[in-house]
């Protein structure tokens, strides 16, 4: 049963939660639902755990947008995979309830660490420049309708952009952009749904400062990890996520 956010040790326990989430996800690019919401609803229940992270998602996304990181030429790059996570997501809604969620969950994990597998043996073929311009969007696509059906965007987006060899700081900045789009929509779609009362949007918001800390912790330590050291720890975090969404599947 989801408890409501109050003064207590429990909200204050998910703000740590948050600042640890998000300086992973700003050192990295991504990790901040995927660390905060089961972390989270173990202290306050699935419901409100979601609802919390949701709106500090969208606020330290745009942080992270407004650092920079993107050019005009990536904007060409990358547009067609930010649009295809629009269109896939979108077009996912009609298919919601008829596809089984948890066999959707077990391919993106298990694609997710076979790719970090074929990483470690550098087996993973670098992507030409004719070829990805229809690669990008088919992993946008993908990604929208898995995300669209179970909340789950990162791994697939993570594992393409890095699989491009691109700068750390364009690959957060891309792939930030991305996650943008998906939890603008989330959270117009909670309030929209009357799923925030004025309490929740209190805490909520409250939530966004200790996020923006964390944020900023993160963009500190991503600018001192060697770009080796950034390689490692993004394919060792696709691989935690993917093998607990395979562990999760086969429950």
């Amino acid at each position: 049963m989801d408890a409501a956010p109050a003064l207590n040790g429990p909200t204050a326990l998910v703000m740590l939660i948050v600042v640890f989430a998000t300086a992973v996800k700003a050192a990295l690019g991504f990790g901040f639902p995927l660390i905060a919401v089961p972390l989270a609803t173990l202290l306050v229940g699935p419901r409100t755990a979601v609802l919390l992270i949701a709106i500090p998602v969208v606020v330290t996304n745009f942080a992270i947008l407004l650092r920079g990181g993107g050019t005009a030429a990536d904007f060409r790059r990358f547009g067609g995979l930010l649009l295809a996570v629009v269109l896939g997501t979108v077009a996912s809604a009609p298919f919601l309830g008829r596809l089984d969620p948890e066999l959707l969950t077990l391919v993106v994990g298990g694609t997710a660490v076979i790719f970090v597998a074929l990483s470690f043996w550098n087996l993973v073929p670098d992507v030409p420049a004719r070829i990805e311009r229809y690669a990008g969007p088919a992993v946008g696509l993908f990604a929208g309708v898995v995300g669209g059906l179970t909340g789950i965007f990162a791994p697939p987006l993570a594992a393409y952009i890095h699989s491009l060899r691109v700068d750390k700081r364009i690959f957060v900045f891309w792939l930030t952009a991305s996650f943008m789009l998906g939890g603008f929509t989330q959270a117009v779609s909670y309030y929209r749904l009357g799923l925030y009362d004025l309490r929740m949007l209190v805490y909520a918001g409250a939530a966004c400062l200790p996020a923006l800390l964390g944020t900023r912790l993160g963009l500190w330590i991503q600018d001192r990890l060697p770009a080796e050291v950034f390689r490692r720890l993004v394919l060792l975090l696709v691989l935690v996520t993917g093998a607990s969404l395979v562990a999760q599947s086969l429950r």
